[in-house]
């Protein structure tokens, strides 16, 4: 059987898929884009020319429906993107728990409340990622199946704390030595920052109980 094509945005989230696909001895390539939109279409092109059988984009994504808390799993029924019409994804196995509904793709990070209630109201969508719409174009472009497979790490109702941008590394690995020197400046952030490594620690759990299923499933 052909490997799936795994897109993340951070390197954490790839070890679920490794881990999975050793434990059910399937192969599949795994590209890490350390949260940038051109990396995430670099290796979606790359996993279509090497032949996979359909393009997952599996990951953290920031809730934009306030009714989802940390660590819920969303399938994309669709990926919303500003240049172009959305695109629709296939559905997953429904052995899994998730919420259905439509993910936005965007560029760049998604920070205040505020900005997340303006993009749900323009999307239509229920949460956000920054690898979904170039996944999903490179899947419609080669007319392969595309997953979505995400876990809220910041829910709707609180902001990002822009210490947490220092935290990812252009090869997707954590420095969270540079997020400490952020801290240092700006030391009214750590309440927000612990916070959001609770809520990204839950959404790795879900991602890690997911991972097997969509190597069996999709």
């Amino acid at each position: 059987m052909k490997p799936l094509g795994f897109v993340t945005g951070m390197a954490v989230e790839a070890a679920c898929i490794v881990t999975a696909s050793k434990l059910l001895c399937q192969p599949s390539r795994i590209h890490v884009t350390g949260g940038v939109a051109g990396a995430a279409a670099d290796g979606a092109r790359a996993h279509v020319a090497a032949g996979v059988r359909a393009l997952v984009s599996f990951g953290f994504a920031g809730g934009l429906d306030p009714s989802l808390p940390p660590g819920e799993l969303v399938g994309g029924t669709f990926v919303w993107r500003a240049d172009g019409p959305p695109i629709g994804a296939a559905t997953l196995d429904g052995e899994m728990r998730f919420i259905a509904g439509g993910i936005a793709g965007v560029d760049g990070p998604v920070m205040s409340v505020a900005a997340k209630a303006a993009l749900h109201a323009v999307s239509g969508a229920i949460a956000v990622d920054m690898e979904s719409h170039a996944v999903a174009a490179a899947a419609a472009a080669a007319g392969l199946p595309l997953y979505v497979l995400r876990a809220i790490a910041d829910p709707a109702a609180r902001s990002v704390p822009s210490a947490a941008l220092a935290g990812i590394g252009p090869d997707g690995r954590r420095r969270p030595l540079a997020v400490l020197a952020r801290l240092l400046v700006h030391p009214a952030q750590i309440a927000a920052i612990i916070r959001l490594a609770g809520d990204s620690k839950a959404a790795l759990r879900s991602l890690a109980r997911a991972a097997p299923m969509i190597l069996s499933g999709a």
